[in-house]
């Protein structure tokens, strides 16, 4: 009786499960909808600035010689010394011109009195003197006061006299020694301004002009700056790097900078370029891909995109794929797919940050390489390296 109790209680409830599964597989499946948080994107403004490396040099340099053969007997200056214009650096013997110059000096006298007493005396006597004989004296007298005036410019040539400011490097002989008129016995540096050389890409020559501004910066003062403008940017591309020559002049006043030093080099365009920025951490990187999610009000779609440059504050550059109020998945997107059912979060982000700071770190991010650097236009003093 149990058993057949058993079988007609299995025949009853097994139509009855038939049926509820058969109810539930007939009801439509229930899609949850993913938690995420968007920005809205906005422009920012930057700068366009080309950041390089060059090389230190002098705007004018010069080997000293002497124009002289002699001993040297003096040098008025230390190694390293200063010096303007003008100044006389070191000097030869020149007892031997000195005195050939005095005994020029005196038959000049003579050659000027003996002039002298002929013109008086025709004064009182007209004919007692003739016209060819003053003449003459007057010749002999113009030819001995050229001959002082070359003997004088000879004895400049005991001297070493700097051409322009600058400092000195060491000197190369010592006090007695013996110095020909080919012997380099001391070199000039101008060193206010100095030049700073580099080489910009053919995509910023299109950006770059004559007397734009520039910023170095050099390893042995790290926190200075020196400004200068661009003096000469070659008519020609390199034939080996394919590159642009640039020379800019650089303020020296301090005398810190020394020609040879290597200088990080910003070169500052007039010209402002605008661009959408996103946060970083809504790229999403793929091969060689980079896109982003764009949420449309209901649902989510892959937006590919090309990078330009980190913005040193969590941000980059926009350079293609984006624009001005497009909405951007930035949390949440590592659950989408194509067409997911999306539920905002109670709080978006937005896409200028609320700060000017910048951070002084630069935060990595995979991109497309730029073609130019950028800065942005509110803090003209921050780096920014590419994305």
């Amino acid at each position: 009786m149990e058993y057949k109790s058993r079988i007609l209680i299995g025949v009853l409830v097994f139509p009855m499960l038939f049926t509820t599964l058969s109810s539930l597989a007939s009801e439509p499946a229930k899609t949850s909808s993913i938690p995420i948080k968007i920005q809205n994107i906005k422009n920012r403004t930057f700068n366009q600035d080309f950041q390089e490396v060059g090389k230190i040099t002098a705007v004018d340099s010069t080997a000293l010689t002497f124009s002289a053969s002699e001993k040297l007997i003096t040098k008025c200056f230390p190694d390293g010394a200063y010096v303007h214009k003008g100044d006389v650096i070191a000097k030869l013997d020149s007892t031997q011109p000195k005195a050939e110059l005095q005994k020029s000096e005196i038959q000049d006298a003579i050659e000027r009195s003996k002039l002298h007493r002929m013109l008086a005396l025709i004064q009182k006597q007209p004919d007692a003197i003739s016209k060819q004989d003053i003449e003459n004296q007057q010749l002999q007298t113009h030819l001995v006061e050229v001959d002082v005036q070359q003997k004088k410019d000879a004895l400049l040539n005991y001297q070493l006299i700097a051409p322009f400011n600058g400092r000195l490097t060491n000197f190369k002989y010592s006090i007695g020694s013996r110095i020909s008129s080919d012997d380099v016995v001391v070199s000039l540096i101008k060193n206010d301004p100095v030049q700073v050389t580099y080489s910009i890409s053919q995509q910023e020559l299109a950006e770059a002009a004559s007397n734009q501004q520039v910023t170095i910066s050099v390893d042995a003062y790290k926190d200075k700056h020196f400004t200068g403008v661009v003096n000469y940017i070659a008519p020609e591309v390199d034939p080996q790097s394919g590159r642009i020559d640039v020379q800019a002049n650089i303020k020296n006043t301090d005398k810190l900078l020394i020609p040879g030093m290597f200088a990080k080099v910003t070169q500052h365009s007039a010209k402002n370029v605008t661009y959408p920025i996103v946060s970083q951490t809504a790229v999403i990187v793929d091969g060689d891909k980079r896109y982003v999610w764009l949420y449309d009000g209901k649902r989510v779609k892959q937006q590919p995109v090309v990078l330009g440059d980190n913005t040193n504050d969590g941000y980059v550059v926009i350079k293609k794929g984006l624009d001005v109020n497009d909405k951007v998945v930035v949390a949440g997107q590592q659950n989408l797919k194509p067409d997911s059912v999306v539920k905002l979060q109670a709080s978006t982000a937005s896409a200028l940050p609320s700060s000017s700071a910048k951070k002084t770190t630069q935060q990595s991010s995979p991109s497309n390489k730029p073609i130019q650097k950028i800065t942005d236009s509110s803090n003209q003093g921050a780096k920014h390296e590419a994305a």
